[in-house]
């Protein structure tokens, strides 16, 4: 299968794949080659493809997945390769955002730091996977 990983500034993957895993809202999903046509959202997760019999994480902050069995296509708003992911700049994020949720927020704040703290535990262990 042919999978594309499309953010607005730029296409992040395109590869082969034998397999792909992604998390979406209501869970983990798995999509091998002839997968019945499917188009389902995203969950902010790792998204797990494999090749040549590894497997490759990528950091997805959710978005839209779409198959015809032939070609996975993911877009989101945003998302990084294992790789392009500086793990020290995602941990002071994870940390910054652990600190603020200790402190006073309006309930926007909460869930916009909430939003930051997720998305920063999800390149970190997209991170890890790679390592």
């Amino acid at each position: 299968m042919k999978l594309r990983i499309i953010t607005p500034e730029r296409v992040v993957l395109e590869s082969e794949a034998e397999a792909v895993y992604a998390e979406t809202i209501d869970g983990e999903i798995g999509i091998l080659p002839r997968h019945i046509p499917l188009v389902t959202p995203l969950a902010v997760g790792v998204l797990r493809f494999q090749r040549e019999g590894r497997k490759e994480p990528v950091a997805v902050m959710g978005g839209l997945l779409r198959t015809d069995g032939e070609t996975v296509s993911v877009l989101s708003d945003a998302a990084e390769r294992a790789e392009e992911i500086d793990a020290l700049r995602a941990q002071h994020a994870r940390d910054r955002a652990e600190a603020q949720l200790k402190g006073q927020l309006s309930d926007v704040d909460v869930l916009e730091v909430k939003a930051a703290l997720m998305r920063s535990i999800t390149r970190l262990k997209a991170k890890e996977r790679f390592s």
